[in-house]
């Protein structure tokens, strides 16, 4: 099981590149099921995970398909 450390370690060394990769649209830190940290990546395109690895140095991978984010629109009254 890795620490939350370890995990930010590994999305620090990882998330330039899978966020390169079509269909990518983010990189974060979740919990599993059974409370440990993983490395959850979104998908904008749920084909992109074909080629895409099930583990990152060792670590499981977690993949969410989001579909593509957009920007909103600014709050005048903010």
């Amino acid at each position: 099981m890795a620490t939350e450390q370890e995990i930010r370690e590994v999305k620090h060394r990882h998330s330039s590149r899978l966020l390169n990769q079509p269909g990518v649209s983010g990189v974060g830190i979740e919990r599993d099921e059974q409370g440990n940290y993983v490395l959850a990546v979104h998908l904008a395109d749920p084909d992109a995970r074909k080629q895409l690895p099930d583990e990152i140095e060792g670590h499981p991978v977690k993949y969410i398909h989001t579909g593509p984010y957009r920007k909103l629109p600014a709050d005048d009254q903010a």
